[in-house]
């Protein structure tokens, strides 16, 4: 059988060889040459669309679950586009917070990689294995200029108000299941990057300062950024951390008696700091309240808290530091506190469809609040400009899956 298929091949060889020859070039053809002019185009030509700031600003829209960050027209509320972020073109990044330079030359957005359908409402930024990055966008049209490689599940992203400091924290949970007996080892960590060495490749390494079981929201100091306040979910603590020198100053309970770690009893998550920057209001999402940090005296101020029914998220101070806005999960609502006397003085409850877990509140210029709706996770969800007084909603704008921060960019800045 092999022979006669040898016998076969040879036989079509053999006719078709001469035919191959006669195709062949004599030695006396021309040979041509193509001369081409260089290309002087970009070989990868940016073609994103500017960014197109009006004269009364945008909002900038974390979405999670879609890689996007959405722009707001803070006055009419209209969306001006939704730009891709991220790394991976197929898989999720998952941005999680968003900052803007004080200059607004660039938009700094943490990836978080989440794992998507783990339970409790915040446990898929919590329990990522894979490690995070900060990217520093353009101001012009958001395209990458930078990035870093930080820790796993990084939470809160700010920058410091002369520009000069980019912090990350990382809320990690897989960190604190995996080692309950090990403080130091349970231990998440800030990310310390100079905004100036973010490159595309090669860029540093972000300094790193074991800080605490979970650290979520961060506060700096002002103007230099040089001391961070951290929520210290894990360990129901405010972190003082000294940025320059690389260490944790002090571990400030939430209250008298708090030991341990891995079962919080207060929970604390964000910490937000007063215009003025004297004092930090945290948001515990274990126990149900606002505490306050005094940031001259280093200490709580315990008769200050703010109980209220349900879980408190990023709050917004006002102005004159007379007023707190809270949004509020399970139930879901948001509700206006008294800061002279401690009353609340406003309440909304929100129903299923205006306004699923709301996440972040933020006082604007006009006096309108910003509400940042996470929504059900699997489809879009909203912002919200509220009326002061009465909560009534003036506006909002459909954004996309999981919003999860906002940030104000100013006319001009850029």
């Amino acid at each position: 059988m092999k022979r006669t298929s040898f016998t076969r091949a040879r036989a079509l060889f053999a006719a078709i060889a001469p035919l191959s020859i006669l195709g062949a070039c004599s030695p006396d053809d021309p040979t041509v040459v193509h001369v081409y002019d260089p290309y002087e185009g970009d070989a990868y030509p940016n073609r994103r669309t500017p960014l197109d700031i009006p004269d009364t600003g945008v909002g900038l829209v974390t979405n999670s679950y879609s890689d996007t960050l959405s722009v707001l027209d803070l006055k009419t509320g209209a969306s001006l586009g939704d730009y891709p972020v991220g790394r991976d073109p197929v898989n999720l990044d998952g941005p999680h917070h968003v900052t803007i330079s004080p200059s607004g030359d660039a938009v700094y957005v943490a990836l978080s990689y989440p794992v998507v359908n783990t339970s409790g409402p915040h446990a898929s930024h919590g329990s990522s294995i894979q490690a995070g990055y900060a990217q520093k966008l353009d101001g012009t049209d958001l395209r990458v200029l930078g990035q870093v490689r930080v820790d796993t599940n990084p939470g809160d992203i700010v920058v410091s108000a002369d520009g000069k400091r980019l912090v990350v924290s990382h809320f990690d949970l897989q960190r604190a299941i995996k080692n309950p007996g090990d403080i130091d080892a349970v231990r998440a960590t800030l990310a310390v990057i100079d905004p100036s060495t973010m490159a595309l490749t090669g860029s540093p390494d972000a300094t790193r300062i074991p800080t605490c079981v979970a650290p979520h929201g961060v506060a700096l100091s002002q103007p230099d950024g040089a001391t961070a306040y951290v929520a210290c979910y894990g360990e129901d603590t405010l972190a003082v951390v000294d940025l320059a020198a690389g260490k944790v100053l002090d571990r400030v309970p939430m209250a008298p008696g708090v030991e341990g770690f891995g079962d919080p009893q207060f929970g604390p998550y964000s910490a937000v700091m007063s215009p003025g920057g004297g004092q930090i209001a945290v948001g515990n999402t274990v126990s149900n309240d606002i505490r306050f940090f005094d940031v001259k005296s280093g200490k709580m101020q315990p008769e200050r808290t703010l109980s209220m029914l349900g879980a408190p998220y990023f709050p917004a101070w006002s102005p004159d530091e007379k007023q707190l806005i809270v949004p509020l999960q399970a139930p879901d609502g948001v509700a206006v506190y008294d800061l002279e006397t401690s009353a609340e003085t406003a309440h909304r409850d929100f129903t299923s469809n205006e306004c699923p877990l709301p996440h972040v509140a933020m006082h604007l210029d006009d006096g309108l609040i910003a509400l940042v709706c996470e929504g059900d996770h699997k489809t879009t969800g909203k912002v919200l400009w509220l009326d002061p007084d009465t909560l009534a909603t003036v506006r909002q704008a459909e954004v996309g899956v999981y919003p999860d921060a906002f940030a104000v960019f100013a006319k001009g800045a850029q």
